[in-house]
């Protein structure tokens, strides 16, 4: 067992029941598919040796709150069938658009939240979350995939930090000019400021599974401002819908912050993404 008391980003404590708008994401796929990092090849074939999934090409997969695909479709591959469900229409439609295009045909793309998801007991060989498992009633989510998971089957909640998190000079800066723009700034913490917290971890012990398995992985990233301006627009705090007639002057005040902070535009982080998992309790 591998275990990081404080996981890949911090502790990762959030509301026991967050409170998210349903449509917070409304808009936002094409940012979110073209500018968010992708899961590194590392990770996922660390998810599929622990699973048990690597080049078997058989059983079925679901991906809860899979916005555009970006964990369905690289393991697509190791299965007869993946489910992919999201409650964003937008998300969902681009994830079907990005199959067609790659070739992936054994994606069954479904809009719906994951706490109303009806699913067969004991279909499915791996359930996974990725980087959305805080804004999901967890306890519930994970209890109903437990019924849901074959015998020997594995829950996996993957994820990675972000520049809301991060340590870097110009992360802080980002943060500052988004925050000063923003109606409100409390939700860059994305979470509710206040009520009872649980990490994921103990979310996932309330549901009954206890071999809890984590490992962190490390990848060095160089944005261009372009993307790096791209990837904010696809956050539900930076985006033009969230910030309405403040998105043009932030833009601006955030494009010239960075720019003084680095003339050739280019901002380099260390993403730092976990991979939990756990199997299914006998």
């Amino acid at each position: 067992m591998i275990r990081h008391a404080e996981g890949a980003y911090g502790p990762r404590q959030h509301a026991i029941v967050p409170d998210f708008p349903d449509d917070a994401f409304a808009g936002l796929a094409e940012f979110y598919d073209t500018y968010r990092i992708r899961y590194p090849q590392s990770l996922i074939d660390a998810l599929c040796t622990g699973a048990g999934a690597g080049g078997t090409g058989d059983g079925r997969l679901m991906d809860i709150a899979c916005g555009t695909g970006h964990v369905a479709l690289p393991l697509s591959p190791h299965f007869r069938e993946v489910w992919a469900v999201d409650q964003d229409p937008g998300m969902v439609e681009a994830g079907r658009r990005a199959a067609a295009a790659t070739g992936v045909g054994n994606v069954r793309w479904m809009v719906g939240r994951a706490e109303d998801l009806e699913a067969p007991a004991g279909a499915f060989t791996l359930i996974t979350v990725g980087n959305a498992f805080h804004r999901l009633h967890r306890r519930l989510v994970a209890e109903k995939a437990k019924t849901w998971l074959a015998p020997d089957g594995w829950l996996a909640v993957l994820g990675s930090n972000s520049f809301w998190t991060g340590p870097e000079a110009w992360q802080a800066i980002a943060r500052d000019v988004i925050c000063k723009w923003s109606a409100k700034p409390q939700s860059v913490k994305q979470q509710p400021a206040e009520g009872p917290r649980e990490t994921f971890e103990e979310a996932l012990r309330f549901a009954g599974f206890d071999d809890i398995q984590e490992r962190a992985f490390t990848v060095a990233h160089e944005w261009a401002l372009d993307e790096f301006m791209g990837c904010v627009r696809s956050t539900t705090v930076g985006s033009r819908r969230a910030l309405g007639e403040a998105a043009e002057p932030m833009e601006a005040d955030l494009r010239n912050a960075l720019l003084d902070y680095d003339k050739r535009g280019r901002y380099r982080e260390d993403v730092r993404f976990f991979l939990i998992l756990v199997r299914r309790p006998a």
